[in-house]
Order: structure tokens, then C-alpha cells, then sequence
């Protein structure tokens, strides 16, 4: 369990005690925790201010799920009744979120294990859980949970670690320039992944040159002699990572086993791979490591679950894998264990019908690799498509719609089912290269749902995918309804 004393979280905040005599005892805190509905008792709660919050209005409850200490702003209303019972300190300090995120950087620097951070436009989530995959076999893990990969969210992932963990896995999650600077000050890598630059939170930054720029941040914590990995698929990200005189390692991944092999010639080595065959049963491909231009090490990895965007998740994680000296038939071996999480490619199988519920969010990156995964996996039945649109994607947002409309009917997808400010543009595209498509444009969520869900067949595979404002959850959730009445009735399909 991850401990820290008052004195240390004193010595980091630079916090003030209101009762100097608590002091004497120094006591313990079982863990930091900034939610009251999560509180364990003996942590330190820390009030946190946000726009639509004020922690230090859950200071009582805190008291009464049984916080161990406090943390307060300066100036702050302590005139509570639950005070009369509590005889733990309270700290005041200038800024909570400040507060929290220096306990983290400080907290960090008494951690003896390795520290792997993991940003990009998309795959962050899904190549942070393939790098765990892949080490977990071998050593204690931790890693960011869920979606705590921001100012709030990694500092309290760090805080969690313990420290028997040898890999401590964050991902860094950005909207604007600055904040994955700040990220990686707080959490000082060891490792820094960079996936890819896409076009996700374009509508804000401007440019892919500006997300770029913003992802790149990560080095500016990553500690001297550091493993920087990138993608050298990624057209960005390979030209700047050719220009970097950094004092760090750097490490290319590459789909391009014979890139991998010329690339290694100017870094510490270089994770390449070839032959991928992607069915609906897993993804098979071979693995060469290179260093100097010379092979050090190739093995044959299959992965039981399918689409084709895992391999380059895989070679990530076979790249941290062998800069802690596991070999990558172990690392290989170990990721069967991947686990996917929340609403990405979830699979169902519901009454003769898949369904693969990538509802999480969606970018042009992702919309692909989640068509061409269902593709892969279809093997010949009839495939649909139920898309929400794509948001923050600023001028981008038409050509990246129709986009998307011409790679469902290259894919041979039968029928889509679409809403948002931008369908027209999918039907558009489409109907490029399919002017017969079968598509279906509708006012809201809901209304798409009902109609998908009277449509489908027994056979048919269903993506449901879109951005997060879509809320294409609740079409998932309309399909497995009906298609459960269906069943107790006997009704077929």
C-alpha cells in the first residue's frame, strides 16, 4: 500500500499545519484521495476546486468516512460541526490542485521503479494496456486506470503506486499546449512513447504541427539517458525524431521490418514487424529487434484477438519489454493477457448478430482501424455501420467525414446508419466508390438506434462507433434490448 507521512506531504506542499501540536505524532496516510464516494479510511483528503465543484464542501463527509488528515486552501470556511470529532491535521496550502500534483512529483521521486509514460492522438489507452500486458507477466505492475490521464488523474495514479511496483505505467491525455509538459515534469519518466500524431483535438490546436509540437512535450521530463520510443510509421513524428540531439535513447517501432532494420543504424535499437496476417481468430506477425543494423532477436507473435492496429500496440510494448531485459518470447507469450477498457471494440455476440462497440470516443484514426478490424473479422457476412460523428476536428471535419464514407465502401460494409453535422459528407464519400451504399442519415442518437436495431439480421456484424458527444453507448444498449426481446420471444431475426 502506498504511504506517505505528514511530514513528507508538508515537506512537498509546502503546506501550513492549523494545529502545530498534531506535528508530534507524524502520522500516516493510506493513500491521497480527492472524492469522498471513493474515500478510504486513514487517507488524506485533499479538497480540490473545479467549475463545477468545490471539495471543501465534502470536508465533513471526508471527517465522517474516516479521512486521517485534510488538505485545505488558505482562507477557507473550517468552522464545520464534523471538527469537533476530528484529530487529524489539517494542512492549508495556496492551491490544492497544486498541492496535489506537487505531493505527486514529490512522491515520485522516492519510487524506485521504472516510470513509462504513453501519449498520442489515439491507441494511448490500448498500447498503455499492451505494455502492461507484456511486463505484468514478469514484474508488479501499476498503471493509470481508466481515463485518469490528465492534471488531476495522473498525479493521484502516481500517488497509488507502491513501492514494490517495478513498472509504473501513465498515460498523458492533452488538450492544449502545455499540459503534457506539465505531466511529464510531475511524473519524470524513465520512458516516453509517443503513438502517433493524428487529427484528434485538431479543432483546438490548429495544425497537426501543433499537435505535434504538443504531444512532443513529453520529453521535457523524461530523465537524462531516458528511452524515448516512437513510431516510425507516423510521418511527424519520424521527421522530428530525426532532428532530436536529446540526452535521451532513442528507440523506432515500425509495421516496416525492413525500416526498422535501416533505422537502427543511428538509435539504441529498433522493434520492426512483417508478415501480419489479421483474421477474425487474432493477429499473427513476426518480430525482428535490431541493433547497429543487425538482428538481435525474431520470434513469432500471435495475438488472440483481432485488428490490425494491435501490432504496432505489441511493438511498444516488446520495446519496453527489452530494455528490462525480458525476452520477447516471454513479453510475446504474456500479452495474451491484453485487456481491453471501457467501450473500446468491445465484442458481443447477442442472438446470431456480432457487435463491436467501440463507442469510447472516435477520430479519424481510430474510425479506420475499427472498420477495418470488423472487416477482418466478418469473413464474409454482411457488415453495418453505426457512426455518430466526429468532433474538435475544426476545417477538417467535411474531408475527414468523407474520408471515412470511402474507406466503409472499400471495406465492403452493406449499410450505414449515421448521425451528426457531417453524415452527408460520409454518404457523399461512399457513394465515390459505392454509388448504390445504403445509408441512412437521422436527427438524433436515438432514432439511429431504433432504426439499426428493427434492421439487423442474424449474421450481420454491427460497429457502433462515434465521438463521445454521440453517446452511441445507448445504441449499443437499444440493439442488445431488442435483440433479447426477440430471443424469449422466439421472434427470429
Amino acid at each position: 500500500m502506498a504511504k506517505y507521512s505528514l511530514s513528507e506531504i508538508i515537506q512537498w506542499t509546502g503546506g501550513v499545519l492549523t494545529d502545530e501540536t498534531t506535528m508530534n505524532a507524524d502520522p500516516d496516510f493510506a493513500g491521497v484521495c480527492t472524492d469522498t464516494r471513493e474515500l478510504v479510511p486513514g487517507s488524506l483528503f485533499i479538497a480540490l476546486r473545479g467549475p463545477n465543484f468545490d471539495g471543501h464542501d465534502f470536508l465533513g463527509k471526508a471527517i465522517l468516512e474516516g479521512a486521517a488528515g485534510l488538505v485545505a486552501a488558505k482562507g477557507s470556511d473550517l468552522d464545520l460541526p464534523e471538527m469537533s470529532i476530528f484529530t487529524g491535521p489539517v494542512v492549508l496550502v495556496e492551491d490544492t490542485l497544486l498541492a496535489l500534483q506537487a505531493a505527486a512529483a514529490g512522491y515520485r521521486q522516492t519510487l524506485s521503479g521504472r516510470v513509462l509514460a504513453i501519449t498520442g492522438s489515439v491507441g494511448k489507452t490500448s498500447t498503455r494496456q499492451m505494455v502492461a500486458a507484456c511486463l505484468g507477466g514478469t514484474m508488479p505492475v501499476h498503471l493509470t486506470s481508466g481515463n485518469l490521464n490528465n492534471e488531476i488523474g495522473l498525479p493521484l495514479t502516481l500517488l497509488q503506486a507502491e513501492p514494490s511496483h517495478r513498472a509504473i505505467i501513465l498515460e498523458m491525455g492533452m488538450r492544449a499546449l502545455g499540459e503534457i509538459r506539465l505531466l511529464s515534469q510531475l511524473a519524470r519518466p524513465d520512458v516516453a512513447m509517443i503513438t502517433n500524431v493524428g487529427f484528434s483535438h485538431i479543432g483546438r490546436l490548429g495544425s497537426r504541427e501543433a499537435i505535434l509540437a504538443a504531444k512532443t512535450e513529453i520529453i521535457d521530463g523524461l530523465r537524462p539517458g531516458g528511452l524515448l520510443i516512437l513510431n516510425a510509421d507516423d510521418p511527424l513524428l519520424h521527421n522530428w525524431g530525426l532532428h532530436q540531439p536529446g540526452s535521451f535513447r532513442l528507440v523506432w517501432v515500425s509495421t516496416d521490418l525492413d525500416l526498422a532494420r535501416r533505422m537502427s543504424t543511428d538509435a539504441a535499437f529498433t522493434v520492426g514487424a512483417t508478415d501480419v496476417r489479421a483474421t477474425a481468430r487474432g493477429v499473427d506477425f513476426s518480430v525482428g529487434i535490431f541493433q547497429a543494423g543487425q538482428a538481435y532477436c525474431q520470434t513469432r507473435v500471435h495475438l488472440p484477438f483481432p485488428g490490425h492496429h494491435h501490432v504496432l500496440n505489441m511493438l511498444f510494448g516488446l520495446a519496453c519489454a527489452w530494455d528490462m531485459d525480458i525476452p520477447p518470447e516471454i513479453a510475446a507469450a504474456d500479452a495474451t493477457a491484453y485487456e481491453q477498457t471501457g467501450n473500446r471494440q468491445r465484442l458481443i455476440e447477442a442472438n446470431g448478430v456480432l457487435i463491436m462497440d467501440d463507442s469510447y470516443n472516435a477520430s479519424p484514426e481510430s474510425m479506420q482501424a475499427a472498420l477495418r478490424t470488423l472487416a477482418e473479422m466478418a469473413e464474409g457476412r454482411r457488415m453495418i455501420a453505426a457512426l455518430g460523428g466526429m468532433l474538435e476536428l475544426g476545417e477538417f471535419s467535411a474531408p475527414a467525414h468523407r474520408e471515412l464514407g470511402r474507406q466503409a465502401a472499400h471495406l465492403g460494409f452493406s449499410a450505414l446508419y449515421l448521425t451528426g453535422p457531417y453524415a452527408s459528407d460520409v454518404v457523399a464519400g461512399s457513394r465515390e466508390l459505392k454509388p448504390d451504399m445504403t445509408c441512412a442519415i437521422f436527427p438524433d442518437t436515438m432514432n439511429l438506434a431504433k432504426a439499426i436495431s428493427d434492421g439487423i439480421r442474424s449474421g450481420d456484424c454491427v460497429l457502433v462507433k462515434g465521438s463521445r458527444g454521440f453517446t452511441m453507448e445507448q445504441v449499443t444498449a437499444k440493439i442488445l434490448e431488442d435483440l433479447e426481446k426477440r430471443r424469449t420471444t422466439n421472434h427470429d431475426i
